[in-house]
């Protein structure tokens, strides 16, 4: 086929009409060229003053056919299986093929009326959709007639052995027309051929010569049995299949709970894996996608009483996870829709994250949503997202937020253990906190003669941004400098805020060289930084560093003395000047 017409939709239109054209053209050449006798057993042979059973049957097989619309069949595929064709075969062979196709038209045509009032929103391809089926039962069926005709097969006259040859035939000629016109329509809908072909012999074809031994038994028992044995052997058809369907429609069920147990388990010790926010994330996030066959998993969050913005993508081996500037995306962030779990909320999340892509932007086809509710208030949102349009995510919405209150959890241990190391201002680590790594790092450097550094940084100018910009400004300079630190900082440094707008930093494995180096970097950034030019009126605000290595400190394990000393040091760096660093040297 050519390729342009793959997934071309005015194509599937213009085929469906053709398709319904070749059917009516053949059934209707078949009506003209053949005799009534041959089409209908209703004047002639079986029924010859015995029209009362030809109308009770007609009436058995047409009432089987519709109830057997009713009753579906999931296979494991996603695909479903219907029976009502086993009761127009049944009346093909024996009523006639006339009655025989009568009954499958009618059973498509309640299929398709079903199918509008439950989804009006999808008319015009339901339209389609009949068009295609109308077509293709016309021509199966035409085809049958041909065969049947051709091979002298009248269901009344010939012996039983010799019915299954004929029946086999009937079976071929069906099966390899409904395929073979099926084959374009799904071509012109974007799906692809080698499933289809798959599905066919491995659902199709079994099906439906399942459908030709069932049509075939019940002719033969009404046939032979009479009318009375034909209503009980359908009510026992019936029942049986509606037995099967709730069988494997509870085993799906079964299986499907089993799955969500499975992924539930899997990312609820992913969410408990560890007090370390985002890493914990990433881990939840990771273990989420392999689960669900995901393309990619979002996560985009605020901590509570903090304005710090954070997001987790995870795609396959790759993974990001990172602290966005909230200058710059907070504006973006209340806008996106965290009411309630929808696909929108899921294209806006995948928008919000988009800066963090290297491929040109494009909204996946399976993109959805789900907010996080942290007591009661969204705190944030997750997006499952898959180009592949098969991967609807919203059939999992109840999954999804159970997932998502899983990560909640999570979280809110990392919370709570973040409040007890965090300064909720700017995000560094708090006094107490620092004061115990130093401990560790002290004891660690003294038995391993690794080097760290210590900086402590005051602010030259703060008092004056308060007194003459407000405390609110204030409060941006230090939130604006915590930001400062998380970029230029390595993941392993300890960085804290100390008290006011004095900061300190421990350097792990770094030398005095290096430290120094680092110290004039941050002077310069919040120089340059810290305060924009159009909040500063006039203001000049810099920053007074002190800086003490472990070379310097030597054997000295007392805390105390070590911040003494970086202490006086920052006195002096203030006292000489200001805006400098002042090296201890002893």
């Amino acid at each position: 086929m050519v390729k342009s017409l793959y997934g071309n939709l005015k194509a599937y239109k213009i085929y469906t009409f053709f398709h319904l054209a070749i059917g009516v053209i053949l059934f209707l050449t078949v009506l003209k060229n053949f005799p009534f006798e041959k089409l209908s057993y209703l004047t002639g042979g079986f029924f010859k003053g015995n029209e009362s059973f030809y109308f009770t049957f007609y009436v058995i097989v047409f009432l089987a056919s519709l109830i057997s619309l009713q009753i579906k069949i999931l296979m494991v595929s996603e695909f479903f299986v219907l029976f009502d064709i086993s009761f127009a075969l049944a009346g093909f062979f024996v009523l006639g093929p006339l009655e025989g196709t009568s009954i499958a038209l009618i059973s498509t045509c309640v299929d398709i009326v079903q199918r509008i009032l439950k989804n009006k929103k999808k008319i015009e391809l339901l339209f389609y959709t009949f068009l295609n089926n109308f077509g293709n039962r016309l021509l199966r069926f035409a085809i049958m007639t041909l065969v049947s005709i051709l091979l002298d097969f009248n269901f009344h006259k010939t012996q039983d052995f010799k019915v299954i040859p004929v029946i086999l035939s009937l079976f071929l000629a069906y099966t390899i027309v409904n395929n073979i016109f099926y084959a374009p329509s799904e071509y012109f809908k974007g799906n692809s051929l080698r499933i289809f072909w798959k599905d066919t012999f491995k659902i199709d074809v079994p099906h439906t010569l399942l459908m030709f031994i069932l049509g075939y038994y019940f002719a033969l028992i009404s046939i032979k049995m009479g009318g009375r044995f034909s209503f009980v052997t359908m009510v026992l058809i019936v029942g049986s299949l509606s037995l099967i369907a709730i069988l494997t429609r509870t085993k799906r069920e079964l299986a499907r709970k089993v799955e969500e147990l499975t992924i539930l388990t899997t990312v609820s010790e992913a969410a408990s894996s560890g007090l370390d926010l985002l890493p914990m994330v990433e881990s939840f996030s990771r273990k989420l996608c392999e689960s669900m066959s995901a393309e990619g998993i979002g996560v985009v969050f605020c901590q509570p009483y903090s304005t710090i913005l954070n997001a987790v993508q995870v795609e396959g081996e790759k993974s990001r996870t990172m602290q966005l500037p909230e200058e710059e995306k907070r504006y973006q962030y209340d806008s996106l829709p965290l009411s309630e779990p929808s696909k929108k909320l899921g294209e806006a999340l995948y928008e919000f994250l988009q800066p963090l892509e290297t491929a040109p932007f494009m909204i996946p086809k399976s993109c959805f949503g789900i907010p996080l509710i942290y007591r009661s208030e969204p705190i944030g949102g997750m997006v499952v997202y898959s180009s592949d349009n098969r991967a609807d995510f919203s059939k999992k919405e109840e999954l999804l937020e159970t997932c998502a209150h899983a990560l909640i959890v999570g979280m809110e241990n990392c919370f709570l253990h973040l409040q007890a190391i965090e300064d909720p201002l700017t995000g560094l680590y708090n006094r107490s906190y620092f004061l115990y790594r130093m401990k560790e790092e002290v004891s660690y450097s003294t038995r391993h003669s690794s080097d760290f550094a210590l900086l402590m940084i005051d602010l030259d100018e703060f008092k004056e941004v308060n007194d003459h910009l407000g405390h609110q400004v204030g409060d941006e300079v230090l939130k604006r400098i915590g930001e400062l630190f998380r970029m230029t900082l390595r993941k392993e440094d300890v960085p804290a805020r100390y008290g006011g707008d004095e900061f300190i930093i421990l350097l792990i494995n770094c030398d005095e060289k290096n430290a120094f180096e680092k110290a004039n970097k941050i002077k310069q950034m919040i120089s340059i930084k810290a305060l924009p030019k159009e909040k500063a009126q006039g203001i000049q605000l810099g920053c007074s560093i002190s800086l003490i290595s472990s070379k310097t400190i030597g054997g000295d394990n007392d805390i105390t003395s070590i911040l003494k000393k970086l202490d006086k040091a920052l006195y002096k760096a203030k006292s000489g000047g200001k805006n400098q660093i002042f090296l201890v040297q002893d």
